[in-house]
Formats: C-alpha cells, structure tokens, sequence
C-alpha cells in the first residue's frame, strides 16, 4: 500500500486559530494607541461612512427615487456663446446626480431632459406648467428647479478675451407628493460660483469658447449635486 509523504501534505489551519491570529492583531493595535481615540479613529475610518451630509438629504436607505431636472433662464438670453446653456446645465446636473448616486449606492432614476423640454413646450400654449405639475405628470417623487439668474463666461473689461465664468443660480427641490400645497418646495437656496477660482483668469486662445462653457457647467452641476448627496471631506472647497 502506498503511503502519503508528510512533507507533501497541505497543511490546513484550523479556524480557532485564525480566530485567535484576529485577536493577537486587533490586541496589538489597540496597544498601539493606547487611550488616545484620535488614533483609534484612523485606524477604524476605512470602516466608516466620512462622507460631509449635505444640505438636504434627498435619499432613504435603499429607496429609489425619479427626479425631473428643470432648468431655464431667468430672462431670455440672446448671447450666441450662452445659446442651450439652460438644457446642458441640466444635461450636466443629471449626470452628476448619477456619478454620485452610484458611488453612494443609492438609486435613481432620471427623467431625460429632451422629455421635460418636449412637455414644456406642448403645455405653452395653455401657460406656464408649474414644477409640482410637471413632476406629477412623470410620476416623479421630486423636481429640482434651477433657475439662472445670470450666467457670463469671460472676464470684464479685457481685451484681448479671457475666460473666468461666473453664475448666479436659484435652486429650489420640490416633493411632488405633499400633504399640503405649502409643503411642496422642501429646499431653496442661492448659488452663486466662478471659476477659475484662482488669481487670474484663462487665457481664452487655450480652448474653445464651448469647450470653457462645458468644462465650468459641468463644475456648477457638481456643486449641484452636492447639495442633495453626501461627497467626501477633500471636496469641500467648490469649483478647485
């Protein structure tokens, strides 16, 4: 009969021990700190959510929502370099809501903005449709309404032409689902943001005028985002 060598034989610990290698670790971490939570803080941080809450905290765990983004000028803007600027805010806000939501595991749907502009324009005719009302109309939990009071994409009184944006914003998210009619608008704030924030402005031979517009939107819409879903402590400072 053939005998088995025991040189060859894998060895197998047993899970006690792997048990007591845990306890042998997490015993010498904690001398290693001692009683100053400080330390113990950074060794459990991996462990925990730090993310900053934002101002409004649009999700409950593990709950879906669908959101209608509404964007329009204050007043009508005849700039050519300004012309879409509203539908590709939105474009920009929905794709940071869905950056953000999939790291954070929460779950969203968007309603596309070519639908809610399409809606808009087919209700004109009889007026104005209200946020609540259009939200309903997508069965949407909430819309969020960003209004721009302003918006410039170079820096005054230079010549030759250099790039610094500047907006002014109205950001307002309504619940479509309310028990009253006052409860509808549960957040509203003023945003103002430029960029660069830095000294000085860009040179505006470096790139494209919609190249500028598209990189400084997409920043705004980040902000945005932020306002309504929790983002990490370096992301503090806006539109770095």
């Amino acid at each position: 009969m053939a005998t088995q060598n025991p040189s060859s034989a894998r060895f197998t610990p047993s899970r006690p021990g792997w048990r007591w290698v845990l306890v042998l670790v997490a015993g010498m971490a904690w001398l290693s700190v001692g009683c100053n939570p400080q330390m113990l803080s950074m060794i459990i941080m991996p462990f925990t959510d730090t993310n900053v809450d934002p101002e409004y905290k649009l999700f409950a765990k593990d709950k879906e929502i669908t959101l209608v983004i509404l964007t329009n000028f204050a007043r009508p803007e005849h700039r050519p370099d300004l012309q879409g600027a509203d539908a590709e805010l939105a474009i920009q806000i929905a794709q940071a809501f869905r950056n953000r939501c999939t790291t954070n595991k929460h779950k969203i749907k968007i309603v596309s903005d070519a639908q809610v502009r399409s809606r808009q324009l087919n209700q004109r005719a009889g007026g104005q449709l209200g946020a609540v009302e259009i939200g309903a109309h997508f069965k949407a939990d909430y819309v969020l309404d960003v209004t721009i009071n302003s918006l410039g994409l170079y820096e005054k009184d230079l010549y030759p032409p250099m790039y610094r944006g500047r907006t002014d914003l109205a950001v307002s998210m309504y619940k479509v689902k309310a028990a009253d009619d006052d409860g509808h608008k549960v957040f509203g704030k003023e945003m103002q943001r430029g960029f660069p924030s830095g000294p000085g402005p860009i040179d505006a031979t470096s790139m494209t005028a919609s190249w500028f517009r598209t990189t400084f939107l997409t920043k705004v819409a980040n902000d945005v985002a932020k306002t309504f879903i929790g983002y990490p402590p370096e992301e503090r400072r806006v539109l770095d």
